[in-house]
């Protein structure tokens, strides 16, 4: 199901705003019972039922299904959702929160990453020496700079200026 946004605007009335709402829990019943994995609908379900889910404003319900679009458009996706600015991982933490912590194993939310590219006292990363096959690596960069939108939320004109 292709949810419609034709009457969403900033200034929705609250009927309408419920309404699509109410729509996006359906559609994220329907991609679980298909898809138990997609995380994406699985806590936009939680979501949307807390308290911090309940209270968004009608421009902060726009926003969030940009962010959730993906994972309910692509059912098979395990993860599909993507902050449109920075500010969105604070402004729907309680989503954001726990779809970060299911995808990296640490519900606790007690796992820290930190990195460290010393290399001074490594003492050989020869993977042949260590009985492994060669391997091939590909390394995503999500990068965003102040004062520019995550690409998801870039329009033509803002693109250009970023690159």
């Amino acid at each position: 199901m292709v949810l419609s946004t034709a009457n969403l605007t900033v200034d929705m009335d609250i009927d309408t705003k419920h309404q699509f709402i109410n729509d996006v829990i359906a559609e994220c019943k329907s991609v679980l019972e298909e898809n138990p994995g997609n995380r994406c609908a699985k806590y936009c379900l939680e979501y949307l039922n807390s308290e911090e889910g309940k209270n968004l404003k009608s421009k902060d319900v726009m926003t969030f299904y940009k962010c959730i679009k993906t994972g309910l458009e692509n059912p098979d996706s395990s993860l599909g959702c993507y902050a449109m600015t920075p500010l969105d991982y604070s402004k729907f933490g309680g989503f954001f929160d726990k779809v970060i912590r299911d995808y990296h194993g640490d519900e606790s939310g007690d796992k820290k990453h930190i990195t460290d590219w010393n290399v001074d006292d490594a003492e050989d990363y020869d993977v042949k020496k260590l009985g492994q096959d060669e391997l091939s690596m590909r390394v995503r960069v999500g990068r965003n700079l102040i004062g520019f939108n995550l690409p998801g939320e870039m329009d033509k004109d803002e693109r250009i200026k970023f690159e």
